[in-house]
């Protein structure tokens, strides 16, 4: 069961997520559901308190990719990740380091979970912050991080070499 809640901070004028998961929540479907009933855009992964088990990770060994499963319950360590609302689709990654014991930790890309007793999951919820600037040129508004990758990615004359 997903008990989910918003909660507004006033003091700084941001808002949170709290996912709270019972034993044998899927974790990144618990994170989707909850951004549905929500109605939430955007949101970051602040923390994770918890332990996880039958878990699947992606990780880089030696510059291939590779699939790890863990059966055995696991304690999260650290969380960090972007989740963000593209049409009707919700995209992002829950980069985990999870602790097998105190000597041996695992990092990589969560892609699946499943909770282990109950766990605790944080996210700050970003608004539609408006960064636009308006074009003389167009009528549309492009947003500031848009225009730099447009000016940074336009083909530049080489310039010319008289000998």
């Amino acid at each position: 069961m997903i008990k989910s809640k918003m909660q507004d901070v006033k003091e700084k004028n941001d808002n949170y997520l709290t996912i709270i998961l019972d034993d044998g929540d899927e974790v990144i479907k618990s994170i989707e559901t909850a951004f549905k009933e929500n109605q939430i855009k955007k949101a970051i992964l602040i923390s994770a308190e918890g332990n996880i088990k039958d878990t699947r990770i992606a990780i880089s060994r030696a510059g291939n990719l590779r699939q790890r499963i863990y059966s055995e319950s696991l304690r999260i360590k650290q969380v960090s990740g972007e989740f963000n609302k593209v049409n009707d689709d919700y995209y992002g990654d829950v980069n985990i380091s999870i602790e097998k014991d105190p000597i041996h930790i695992i990092s990589g890309v969560l892609l699946k979970a499943h909770a282990d007793k109950e766990v605790i999951i944080k996210l700050k919820i970003i608004n539609n912050i408006n960064f636009g600037i308006n074009s003389k040129d167009h009528k549309e508004n492009i947003s500031a991080i848009k225009q730099k990758i447009l000016d940074e990615t336009q083909k530049k004359p080489k310039p010319m070499i008289i000998a």
